[in-house]
């Protein structure tokens, strides 16, 4: 049975991968003074970039010609750019701020969950974000405010950057030491996924205070995502944010690497971890859009045997590969290594890793298409189960069952994404998700109160940015 699902996850890989060809385009290779940034502009019009290597590589704003995505000459009802529905309207947008290269927005974005087991817990067993079944949740209100560093390869530049949410999904974007000093309702609260500075020099750039984690492809901000779920490789094998400084290098107009030291995962003072971990960046960008991404970190994070006072070594990598096969077509794969040593309560060495592929299309400038496969494995159970409470989110609610979880799960999403108004969307997305290995610790499955090892749902959410 196991072989059968990888088996499956790979061959839902091949074949989104190999439609995604058939489906290519010629286009002109990008120029090297036009490549894909490391951060990049929100095609939301929210007004915040993205502190995220492999964000580029989500879709970006449609051609503005009348015909994009269509067949015909002329547009119809349901083809024609955005643009013809007027301007995005702003927060906040003056001479003054625009000046100073000062950029201010947000988003607010709330969601339903449909469940048709109907779980007692109200929880869609651990998937996290949209966590509770048939029931509203306002996600986030997302307000971002900073100025980008950026000499342009010359000179002196300086950079900040503020952002703070508060809705049901602050519970899992905390650092101990941080927002556990002002939360304390079980459902929602207040976030600060970034607060630092920057200082660049030519092609340095050094960022030091609080940021959100570079790793994988998923960022936090849930309008900074097509899907409104988070990935299990997200949830439980990556951090969402850290405190400490990172120096980004860029190499040349395709390579860039960085270096730094950040207080570990999720952790802003010595509340949860008092030791300094690594962070490594690197990422490569070919003319033809095709790009790699690296992010590794390493360091002395909490374990469950207590052994060396609770605290083992713990190294974690992502790797991101994106490829635009068309002007309206991208994909996505990303692959998750994690390892530490006694972490286990019978003090094994903990792995986790796995496999995410994403392919997205521009329908038309309107609509948008996702489709989504995965699969992570937990093994010896280490990271699946209870996400919360945490140290961060001491206060705070979540799926109930405790970490044990010794097997992979697997996970197919498709949906779209749908433009009202330039500055108002919804994102459909129908997932099921399948569970293989051992029950946990207290003898359950992890869907449907703990008495399905299944789960098959839609999540509705809409979004407005400013």
């Amino acid at each position: 049975m196991k072989l059968s699902k990888l088996a499956f996850t790979a061959a839902l890989s091949l074949l989104l991968w190999g439609r995604s060809s058939l489906a290519q385009e010629s286009y002109e290779p990008v120029a090297e003074e036009t490549a894909p940034p490391v951060k990049y502009v929100l095609s939301d019009n929210t007004g915040s970039d993205v502190d995220h290597l492999a964000s580029y590589a989500r879709l970006g704003d449609c051609d503005n010609s009348c015909n994009s995505g269509c067949d015909t000459d002329c547009c119809g009802p349901n083809c024609f750019p955005l643009a013809d529905l007027g301007e995005p309207n702003k927060l906040i947008d003056n001479c003054f701020l625009q000046e100073r290269g000062i950029s201010v927005g947000g988003w607010i974005a709330q969601s339903y969950t449909w469940n048709p087991y109907r779980p007692v817990d109200k929880f869609n067993g651990p998937m996290t974000w949209t966590d509770r079944a048939n029931e509203y949740q306002l996600n986030e209100i997302y307000l971002s405010a900073g100025r980008a560093a950026n000499t342009e390869g010359c000179g002196w530049d300086y950079g900040w950057k503020v952002d703070s949410l508060y809705g049901t999904n602050y519970r899992w974007d905390t650092a101990a030491g941080l927002e556990s000093k002002w939360n304390s309702n079980q459902f929602y609260g207040v976030a600060l996924p970034n607060a630092y500075f920057e200082i660049a020099r030519n092609d340095l750039t050094v960022k030091v205070g609080h940021f959100t984690s570079p790793v994988g492809f998923y960022a936090v901000g849930t309008a900074n995502n097509f899907f409104p779920v988070l990935p299990y490789t997200f949830q439980y094998g990556e951090p969402f944010t850290h405190t400490g400084l990172l120096a980004t290098y860029k190499v040349s107009d395709k390579f860039t690497w960085g270096n730094g030291f950040v207080r570990g995962w999720d952790n802003f003072d010595n509340s949860g971890n008092p030791n300094l971990s690594y962070i490594g960046t690197a990422t490569y960008t070919r003319d033809n859009e095709d790009t790699l991404a690296w992010v590794g970190l390493f360091g002395r994070e909490p374990n469950l045997s207590g052994a060396n006072g609770g605290l083992s070594t713990r190294y974690l990598q992502t790797l991101v590969y994106t490829r635009k096969f068309s002007e309206n077509v991208t994909g996505v794969l990303q692959s998750d290594l994690g390892v530490q040593g006694d972490a286990t309560p019978n003090d094994s060495v903990a792995r986790w890793y796995g496999l995410n592929t994403y392919l997205y299309w521009n329908q038309t400038c309107r609509l948008q298409w996702g489709l989504n496969g995965e699969w992570f494995r937990d093994e010896g159970g280490f990271r699946v189960g209870q996400a919360l409470p945490t140290i961060g989110s001491p206060s705070a609610r979540g799926y109930a069952q405790p970490v044990g979880f010794d097997g992979s799960f697997y996970r197919v999403m498709f949906g779209p994404k749908y433009f009202f108004t330039p500055n108002l969307y919804t994102r459909v997305a129908v997932a099921a998700d399948y569970y293989e290995g051992k029950r946990n610790g207290a003898g359950n499955l992890p869907f449907d109160d703990g008495q399905r090892n299944h789960q098959e749902l839609a999540v509705f959410d809409l979004v407005w940015t400013f």
